[in-house]
């Protein structure tokens, strides 16, 4: 009986942390879109903050691919680290696009 409602309230506490997990990620995922979307403009105006902001997409959008679903496979790992290196490479050259354009 006590061994019943210790594994419910196990469960119920593995849920909670689930939701948690998901929410932060989601958190994660959107500051990562807004900082890379935005960053490049703030840079043309400010270049230290351009870069902290491009700094924090390519680390929330890395952690967001490491960490979801598929990065935590074993044979996922690699490819989300190789997807992050993407992303990275990405947001580079969106930076310099946007500031050949507008800087």
């Amino acid at each position: 009986m006590v061994d019943k409602l210790a594994k419910e309230k196990h469960e119920i506490y593995d849920e909670k942390d689930k939701r948690l997990g998901r929410l932060i990620l989601k958190i994660m995922g959107i500051v990562a879109v807004v900082s890379g979307l935005i960053g490049p403009f703030v840079y043309v105006w400010n270049a230290d903050w351009g870069r902290e902001l491009g700094t924090l997409a390519v680390i929330c959008g890395g952690l967001v691919l490491c960490l979801g679903p598929k990065g935590r496979t074993a044979g996922g790992q690699w490819l989300a680290l190789l997807k992050t290196l993407g992303l990275a490479a990405l947001i580079l050259i969106y930076f310099v696009i946007v500031s050949k354009l507008f800087g």
